[in-house]
């Protein structure tokens, strides 16, 4: 019982260091949104910091011993842990607030009251989708493995697909049944009627937060997992990071008692087909894909999906090998509609249900209970007479359609019919030929084009100088049977009325050309811009106040800045992008002025409405509209050799050929079904290339733009392509990792240049076409053979964390390895870059040099290990044999032999000459993430995941002994000089010295306790007296080996540190970090971290170092803010090797505070 004390203690106590880090984490840079939220991380925070104090005090010796001789005692650690727990809890909420759910488009917004300020959204009604219903609960809750795990009901629009979600979703949380087996986990109902709802990315976020606030053992590994920076990644990695990966760690948590069957959750997706472009289908896929993948980790979640139907997926579906056991697909029968529209209609149209009117209202609807649900509605305000007008003129009108018509088209044409009908009534008493028309087809065509739902008000002071509000609320009670109001917003009961009005054969006179009134709305938005936006708009009285800490600013916001105001600023990129670039474009002019100040201002807005994320992709959405011609983005161009023509290729799947004088277009090459990424002229000009997301590369004749061939092999997206200088080859470079090259007059594939570890994203030959060069996102640029294929060079460069840092014995050079797969060698007088040694094709774990300084050793997840020349960085042998990622390397003291620690539970002994495997030393049960030689190399030292240290016979491979202590993975090992100690550095937040002779822990030394979080490396002083140690806290601790007493704290790093060591004379330690840099110290000097010199002025200033902000001098204000990737290193750190140059701030003349309004005196043409 006293052993499990104290490891509760221990355990508890990393846990406490690791709560902290994770809400560090998670909190860095979230700026609270509510008074509430900020009070519940502020006692979050305290909370777990005062329960971390209170166990650093069990710690010390005396009180240590009381706990564990007392079993009492265990009740006041179990309270400290009650009350983190407590905290964590209550915090949780704000925690997976961070994933921002979609209340929009959760089946609760959806109520039929209309005295709610909801969408509209209706069950089925009573006696109608029995049958469909029926099967989906069957299947919903069906325990059997056979049964599938996705139930995707398909069918065409109106055909009353949402209101089956609808009422499947409130089934199963309302009502649940006394057999039910599943409970409602998610919703997204998909709806073009607001931005947020038409996203993809946005789907998994907000049913994860669904599932969290359902299912607490899932919300506790969703918050643990640190995975939030999968929220703007690919759909798949959300599901992986945000759903999939929680689900499965905490299956444990959810079936405790295998006698009681764990609770199993459905997830409802509502109208895919709203997501914007393709975005729909293609998160369906993926979804579909991944459950294919991963059905074994989904067990307890079912999903139910509504779409329109999409023979693609259908196709893709039945092509996954498990389609019967995974997937249903369903689509709405048409008989069985046409009976539920009769019920339906017979219940609304009680008066009417013994007349024939009803059934040739069925006959007229078909399918779509849309159509009759736009009857009911528009029937609804009418009296009786009006009802028996509208309903004679429906049922007694002929119709006819084109044979050639698809069935869908079909289907729609006498819905068609009833919307003409409903607008014709609406704008009768008006001509067309009068401007009162047209306004009035403007304000409906505004409604439906805005960003976003919006109020008549905005709509009408967008449009017109004067108030027009009247005359669109009169408007609107026309189309009551079409849009409504929620909210003060205008919405449309079904997207089947905005596709009728932007189709022109179908609405005629009434009909929407988007591009044409997005431009006007572009020009209204800029007119608002201009006359509203103006300097300091918030009245903001000194720029040393924080907004937050401006009582008087949000009533500035809404005195200045009114709904039409915002909603320019918000949504005028929205229209840009939808007008259509003409030659002689007349918005550039008005985008030019906007730009040459009003940007600034509107820049201002932004940030006072705290959108200013916002601010760079709306202006990236400008660059990429001032293209004129593609109606996408331009991805690639190119000159003819003769500088008369310009090629260029878009996201639009056109290629297009451009006078370069004139700027006219000559040609626009069609043929690709997906974005054209790469272009280029053959160097007489006679041919084009190009190269496409459809994964092939395509083949023109200039002169005549006909297709002469289509190059396909390539598996995946083409990124590049280029043509020899004789024209006789064309090589691509593709997302499939690979370069190929072709015969351009054959299009056969010559040869495939494999080596990238990445997507291929440049290709092209030399001028003599004896050298191909690629560069990929893997960060590298290969250098190939053209007529071998053989790679001839690698060329890399750090860019990401820095893992593993050494000295030269000689003290002159450092060593670095990173994550980018570089290692580099540094000059350390002067702490410039000498050379980069390329090779690995991952992270670089570990390095080290040989005791001469003439070798480099290398270790990375790509599993090998790689000898180096040290001064020419030629690679000289590959050490291939681990199975798994090489965590450590060492060379031994003579430099004959080289050993590694892997993943792959081993380590291994080399030759260092010729690169052969001498050794297999196998014993650890966990991943080996340190090893070292004793001094006179009899002996190998390693560390290990398995929580122990193990030493082994160098010569024989023989273990010796196994040194178990740590409680968690043991990061790091080394010996003492005279080769009498061991220490180790551990997860647990402990480093240990050991009697290397017997294996035992040195009862002076015990556990040498400082750092607050795991401790990655540790190293001993050549003279044996000193130890230092790296953790994942940013420190860098000294200890004195003979007392165990801390002697200094290195602080500086702003990540995770790991590795450390000693120079050989003793006099600077190296540290590397996960913060890209490595620092030099001086070891004699005991230096604090100086916090008030973070910038100089006449008097000193400070700073507020946790969040970013400098402080001005005097008045203590905000004087601007600085990213802690970018502040300066510390007093103590006497070199940094960072990654990227520096940057300084002159604040002279600056007008700073209440003087802050003299930095702009407006020109007269503002005035």
């Amino acid at each position: 019982m006293v052993q499990d004390n104290k490891e509760m203690i221990v355990r508890h106590i990393v846990s406490a260091g690791y709560q902290l880090k994770v809400v560090g984490e998670a909190l860095d840079g979230w700026q609270p949104n509510s008074k509430d939220e900020k009070r519940w991380i502020d006692k979050f925070t305290r909370t777990l910091k005062k329960q971390s104090e209170e166990l650093s005090k069990l710690k010390n010796e005396s009180t240590f011993r009381k706990i564990v001789d007392h079993e009492d005692e265990q009740k006041r650690i179990e309270e400290i842990f009650g009350n983190v727990n407590t905290a964590r809890e209550q915090f949780e909420a704000s925690l997976l607030g961070r994933l921002k759910a979609l209340h929009i488009a959760d089946h609760k917004y959806h109520l039929e009251g209309k005295e709610r300020n909801k969408l509209r959204r209706q069950i089925c009604t009573p006696g109608t989708r029995v049958r469909i219903l029926t099967s989906v609960i069957v299947w919903a809750n069906s325990t059997s493995p056979e049964c599938p795990s996705i139930y995707w009901l398909f069918g065409r629009a109106g055909s009353g697909k949402s209101t089956i979600a609808y009422t499947i979703a409130r089934r199963f949380e309302l009502a649940p049944g006394p057999v039910d087996t599943i409970t409602l986990g998610g919703n997204f109902f998909c709806s073009r009627q607001f931005p947020e709802t038409k996203e993809a990315k946005r789907i998994v976020r907000t049913i994860a937060y669904h599932l969290s606030l359902q299912c607490k053992p899932f919300a506790d590994a969703l918050s643990w997992s640190g995975k939030f920076e999968t929220i703007n990644q690919s759909v798949r990695a959300q599901l992986e990071g945000l759903l999939v990966g929680p689900w499965q760690a905490s299956e444990s948590a959810r079936c405790q008692d295998p006698s009681i069957p764990a609770p199993n959750y459905l997830i409802v997706i509502d109208a895919l087909d709203e997501i914007d472009e393709s975005g729909g289908s293609d998160f369906l896929r993926d979804l579909l894909q991944f459950v294919n993948d991963n059905e074994n980790r989904l067990k307890g979640l079912k999903f139910f999906v509504t779409s329109r139907l999409d023979k693609n997926l259908v196709d893709h579906v039945n092509s996954l090998e498990r389609q019967k056991e995974l997937y249903r697909l369903e689509e709405v029968p048409v008989e069985e509609a046409r009976g539920d529209i009769k019920t339906y209609l017979t219940i609304e149209l009680d008066h009417f249900k013994d007349r024939e009117e009803i059934d040739k209202l069925v006959t007229l609807a078909g399918e779509l209970f849309i159509y009759a649900a736009t009857v009911v509605k528009h029937l609804a305000a009418r009296g009786r007479s009006e009802q028996e007008k509208f309903l004679k003129m429906l049922v007694n009108t002929t119709h006819s359609s084109d044979p050639r018509l698809s069935s869908d088209a079909k289907a729609f044409v006498l819905l068609d019919t009833l919307y003409s009908e409903i607008l014709a009534r609406a704008f009768h008493g008006f001509d067309p030929e009068e401007q009162e028309w047209v306004d009035r087809r403007n304000i409906l065509h505004t409604l439906l084009c805005t960003a976003d739902r919006t109020s008549t008000s905005v709509v009408t002071n967008l449009l017109f100088t004067s108030d027009y509000t009247d005359v669109a609320d009169a408007l609107l009670n026309h189309l009551h049977a079409v849009l409504y109001v929620e909210g003060g917003k205008v919405l449309w009961y079904h997207k089947s009325f905005p596709d009728f009005i932007f189709t022109k054969a179908r609405s005629r006179a009434f009909w929407c050309d988007e591009a044409a009134h997005h431009r006007l709305l572009t020009t209204c938005c800029f007119r608002v811009m201009e006359e509203g936006l103006k300097f300091n708009i918030g009245e903001i009285s000194s720029s040393f106040t924080l907004n937050n800490e401006n009582p008087a600013l949000l009533h500035n916001i809404n005195k200045h800045i009114d709904e039409v105001l915002r909603y320019s600023c918000r949504n005028w990129t929205f229209h840009l992008s939808a007008t259509i670039p003409t030659t002689n474009e007349p918005l550039l002019g008005t985008l030019s002025k906007f730009l040459q100040l009003r940007i600034l201002f509107w820049i201002e807005v932004m940030n006072l409405l705290k959108l200013h994320g916002r601010c760079e992709p709306m202006l990236q959405v400008v660059h990429e509209w001032t293209l004129n011609g593609h109606s996408d983005a331009v991805m690639s161009v190119a000159f003819s050799s003769d500088d008369k023509r310009i090629l260029s290729g878009s996201n639009d799947k056109s290629v297009r050929v451009w006078d370069a004088s004139t700027g006219e277009e000559l040609k626009v090459l069609d043929g690709h079904s997906h974005a054209v990424t790469s272009v280029a002229f053959s160097s007489d000009g006679k041919c084009i290339i190009s190269g496409s997301y459809d994964q092939s590369v395509q083949m023109w004749d200039a002169s005549t733009g006909k297709k002469l061939k289509v190059l396909n092999g390539h598996s995946d997206w083409v990124m590049s392509v280029a043509f020899s200088s004789d024209g006789k080859c064309i090589i691509s470079g593709s997302s499939d990792n690979s370069v190929r090259m072709w015969d351009a007059s054959t299009g056969e594939v010559l040869k495939v240049l494999s080596g990238h570890s990445g997507w291929v994203m440049s290709v092209a030959f030399s001028s003599d076409d004896k050298l191909i060069i690629s560069g990929s996102n893997d960060r590298s640029v290969r250098m190939w053979d053209a007529s071998t294929g053989k790679v001839l060079k690698v060329l890399y460069g750090h860019s990401s964390s820095i893992g593993s840092i050494a000295f030269s014995n000689d003290g002159k050079h450092i060593i670095s390895g990173s994550n980018d797969g570089s290692v580099r060698v540094w000059d350390v007088s002067t702490g410039k870059e000498l050379r980069v040694l390329n090779g690995h094709s991952s992270a670089v774990n570990t390095v080290a040099f040989s005791n001469h300084g003439k070798h480099i050793i290398s270790g990375s997840y790509d599993e090998s290990v790689r000898v180096w020349d040290a001064s020419i960085g030629k690679e000289l042998n590959m050490l291939d044999g681990h199975t798994s990622e090489v965590m450590s390397v060492a060379f031994s003291g003579d430099g004959k032999h080289i050993i590694s620690g892997s993943y792959d539970q081993s380590v291994r002994i080399w030759d260092a000459s010729t690169g052969n495997e001498l050794r297999v030393l196998n014993g650890h049960s966990g991943a080996v993430m340190s090893v070292a030689f004793s001094s006179d190399d009899k002996h190998i030292i390693s560390g290990s995941d398995d929580k122990s240290v193990r030493v082994w016979d160098a010569s024989t491979g023989e273990e010796l002994k196994v040194l178990n202590g740590h409680s968690d993975t043991v990061m790091s090992v080394a010996f003492l000089s005279d080769d009498k100690c061991i220490i180790s550095g551990s997860n647990d937040g402990s480093v240990q010295v050991w009697d290397a002779s017997t294996g035992k822990v040195l009862d002076v030394l015990d556990v040498l306790d400082g750092h607050s979080e795991v401790v990655m490396s540790v190293g001993f002083s050549s003279n044996g007296k000193q130890i230092i140690s790296g953790s994942n806290d940013g420190s860098v601790r000294v200890w004195d080996v003979s007392t165990g007493k801390e002697l200094r704290v290195l602080n500086g790093h702003s990540g995770w540190i790991m590795s450390v060591a000693f120079s050989s004379d003793n006099k600077h330690i190296i540290s590397g970090s996960v913060d890209k840099s490595v620092r030099v110290w001086d070891a004699s000097t005991a230096l604090q971290y100086i916090r008030e010199m973070i910038w100089h002025s006449d008097e000193y200033g400070d700073t507020q170092k946790h969040t970013g902000w400098l402080l001005s001098p005097i008045h203590q204000g905000y004087l601007m803010f600085v990213p802690l990737t970018a502040q300066l290193p510390d007093a103590a750190s006497i070199m940094t090797l960072p990654t990227s140059a520096a940057s300084c701030v002159d604040f002279t003349n600056a007008r700073l505070g209440d003087q802050w309004h003299e930095c702009y005196s407006p020109a007269k043409d503002y005035e």
